[in-house]
């Protein structure tokens, strides 16, 4: 699947249609958003499931799979939107069960059904039976068939709900719920005002600083030339009893709709959104690429003295600037960055592209306007008695614009054709910093069938049948770093066969991001058929004359594949003379470029090599372009002509080599910069199978050391404890895989490490 256009920072689904967030809480160490997600249609048109990402920072995001279908009578059409609540030891989840009769009716006053629906996990994943809370006899009679999308929350050991609601004379209302559990929810009154539109959805009720806010969407409302300008809206009043004053557009912009609140760990109240709409005339050309939309960056509320909501970036954000440089005129930079603007003359324009945000003074007018980047967007204005200062965030194709100091935002998709951009300001100072998210594992070299023997310490003959499990190298490093949270991306080739299909199911189980690696007919997937001798040592038989793999061009590679690198890792199996070995070479370059660390592990197989040499000339020639080379205690006197490592790490110590690590199977691993060595023990434990056991015990490593925020620039100093942290970590891993079969199926998750 092609990448571009993917976001940098922003949550996309993996492909298919993304709509509404849901569920926000923070639990157990994580972050976790879910959000409304139709898999394997871009227009939305499947069934609406539940899809769910988590994070430990709020910045980098992994996604974990589907954790909500419709498969029972009362959700037959639809997991609809809903919230969470999180305790120390269980979260607890409320949605809308959508049900759709068949027959000749309207769907606004019979025909649907909406149903409050409640499951509980005790890991964010695994859900429990669903229970169902209350149907449409359970609400009052104004009601019409559309009450949805239960905002629960609990408040002095009440449970507390608000859903939204349509009336059956067309007014939009919220319906308040309590009770001492989600079994004894009874109707507690409503909210509403006149001429402000026929639904109100997705609401939400919180205090922040002493104020209570009510949040919702209506519908219906009358567009403006400065309010309501899209066709459906977000915002919120205040509260006071049950008065309602005093309503704000959270967005000015194109593109948001469906907000929902919850509470950081630390007390913050944040803030995410679709930054989507519907039925509106514009459209994303990424619908072309398989999938479409995305969810706003996080934001955070605070109060203002007059009482408005402001928003503004996550201030984890800043963690991620890099580069901040005045703009004098125009410059070019690579999306995703931050500009920053103030001291405005009578008028100015800042300029990202093909997106202007321009200022005129006398009329009062902030305008947004999109060229044809915008796909149908064209203008969005906001009315101010003064421009104090923006901020605008742009990504890979989304801008998020933040005025006086969050009082104001304005968001929008927009769809540059390339990665560097233009930005221009007049009338005004600005500054751009680059903001770079560097999160990613990405592999690059075979993904293969390994076909794995039914019994162990004997000869290849006398093996007597053989299990097909994914394997490949870089594959397998892929799986290990993904399987303990990390998001990992594969880029190779495979065949138009069931062999590539099984590799590319398998990978996504374990969570590795598939949308580079390409398919093709002109070769079939690679297989290899494995045996373990009496002394443990793993042999292999390889089919790949040429495979599919093998024939993966330098062309194929692009930067967008590459743009959230934190770093690349490659094998020698791949560097033959063959199109592959260039792709190597372009995607060292990119990430080096891009601030990558590059890891090495020669993995030999000398079974694929018809001159022995000529493999470790390949080895030699490669290893000065990595950061990190992980090579074996067999393998090192191949490579370097001494079984001595200190004798041998001269030679090792080359070009941009910042880390040596010697792996000694039962006997632990060995670290080695240019000023100290560490050292970590092996362990001892029942071997079942070794297969790609030195795979995860890098992919483990590199995991670690991300998580101990070490990157390239910080490897040749990084710390003697972090770098014993990072190999105790990788031989606990490798030392609970050996102990199970197959590589990838035998990694443990981090609740296991």
């Amino acid at each position: 699947m092609d990448r571009k256009w993917r976001q940098n920072l922003h949550i996309e689904a993996p492909e298919g249609w993304l709509n509404d967030p849901n569920g926000l809480c923070y639990f157990d160490g994580f972050y976790h958003v879910y959000f409304q997600y139709s898999p394997g249609t871009p227009k939305g048109e499947a069934t609406r499931c539940w899809g769910h990402y988590v994070s430990t920072d709020l910045l980098s995001w992994k996604y974990k799979g589907i954790v909500l279908y419709p498969d029972i009578p009362e959700d037959r059409n639809g997991v609809f939107s809903g919230s969470a609540v999180a305790f120390n030891d269980h979260i607890e989840f409320f949605y809308t069960g959508n049900v759709e009769e068949e027959g000749p009716y309207d769907y606004v006053l019979e025909g649907r059904g909406a149903n409050v629906i409640t499951v509980t996990s005790s890991d964010g994943d695994k859900m429990s039976a669903k229970k169902v809370l209350l149907k449409n006899s359970d609400y009052p009679d104004f009601c019409s068939c559309h009450v949805r999308d239960p905002k629960v929350w609990i408040e002095n050991g009440i449970y507390k709900m608000v859903l939204g609601a349509r009336t059956v004379d067309d007014k939009g209302s919220v319906l308040l719920y309590e009770g001492a559990s989600p079994d004894s929810f009874r109707y507690a009154g409503s909210l509403t005002i006149p001429d402000m539109g026929y639904m109100w959805e997705c609401p939400d009720m919180f205090t922040l600083e002493g104020k209570t806010f009510l949040a919702l969407c209506p519908q219906g409302t009358k567009r403006g030339e400065f309010s309501f300008q899209n066709i459906f809206h977000s915002g919120y009043f205040n509260l006071d009893g049950e008065k309602l004053s005093g309503f704000e557009e959270f967005d000015y912009g194109f593109d948001f709709y469906a907000p929902q609140t919850f509470i950081a760990p630390d007390g913050r109240r944040l803030l995410i959104g679709w930054m989507g709409i519907g039925d509106d005339a514009y459209t994303n050309p990424t619908i072309g690429l398989g999938w479409q939309h995305c969810l706003t960056l996080p934001r955070e509320l605070t109060v203002s003295p007059e009482g408005k909501l402001l928003q503004n970036p996550i201030r984890e954000l800043e963690s991620l600037k890099r580069s901040s440089r005045k703009i004098e005129g125009e410059a070019w930079e690579s999306l995703p960055f931050e500009v920053s603007a103030a001291g405005f003359a009578d008028r100015a324009t800042v300029t990202i592209s093909g997106a202007s945000v321009s200022w005129d003074k006398e009329s009062g007018i902030l305008s947004l306007r999109l060229n044809e980047e915008g796909y149908g967007r064209k203008v969005r204005n906001l009315k101010l008695s003064s421009l104090e200062n923006v901020l605008i965030i742009a990504d890979r194709s989304s801008l998020e614009i933040y005025i006086n100091n969050g009082l104001y935002v304005m968001s929008t998709r927009f769809y540059p054709e390339y990665r560097q951009v233009r930005v221009a300001t007049e009338g005004a100072s600005a500054e751009v910093a680059r903001l770079r998210l560097n999160d990613t594992l990405i592999a690059i070299g075979e993904a293969l069938i390994d076909f794995i023997p039914d019994k162990k310490g004997c000869e290849f003959y006398e093996v007597g049948s053989f299990s097909p499990a994914t394997g490949g190298a870089p594959a397998n490093v892929c799986g290990a770093f993904s399987k303990l949270g990390g998001k990992a991306r594969m880029i190779t080739q495979l065949g138009n066969d069931p062999f590539g299909d099984v590799i590319t199911r398998t990978l996504n189980d374990a969570g590795v991001d598939t949308s580079c690696i390409r398919y093709t007919s002109a070769a079939n997937t690679a297989l290899a058929f494995v045996s373990h001798t009496v002394e443990g040592k793993s042999t292999y038989s390889f089919y790949r004359n040429p495979s599919a793999d093998m024939l993966f061009e330098a062309s194929d590679v692009t930067s967008e594949m590459l743009d959230d690198c934190y770093a690349l890792h490659f094998c020698s199996v791949s560097l033959g003379d063959f199109p592959m070995k260039d792709a190597h070479r372009a995607a060292i370059t990119i990430a080096r470029r891009q601030g990558a660390i590059v890891s090495f592990d020669p993995n030999l197989r000398f079974m694929l090599w018809d001159d022995k040499e000529e493999l470790k000339h390949v080895i030699q020639e490669f290893i000065p372009d990595c950061d990190i080379l992980k090579i074996s205690d067999e393998e090192l006197e191949f490579i370097t002509g001494t079984s001595v490592i200190e004798e041998a790490l001269p030679s090792l110590f080359t070009g941009n080599v910042k880390l040596v690590i010697l792996t000694k199977g039962k006997d632990g691993a060995d670290a080695y910069t240019a000023s100290v060595k560490v050292a970590s023990a092996g362990r001892a434990v029942n071997v079942v199978d070794t297969t790609g056991a030195g795979d995860g015990f890098i992919g483990s490593f590199l995991w670690k050391l991300k998580s101990s925020g070490i990157g390239r620039e910080e490897v040749s100093s990084c710390p003697v404890s972090i770098l014993k942290e990072c190999l105790d970590f990788a031989n606990r891993f490798s030392a609970i895989s050996v102990q199970r079969k197959g590589a990838i199926p035998s990694y443990p998750e981090l609740k296991e490490m």
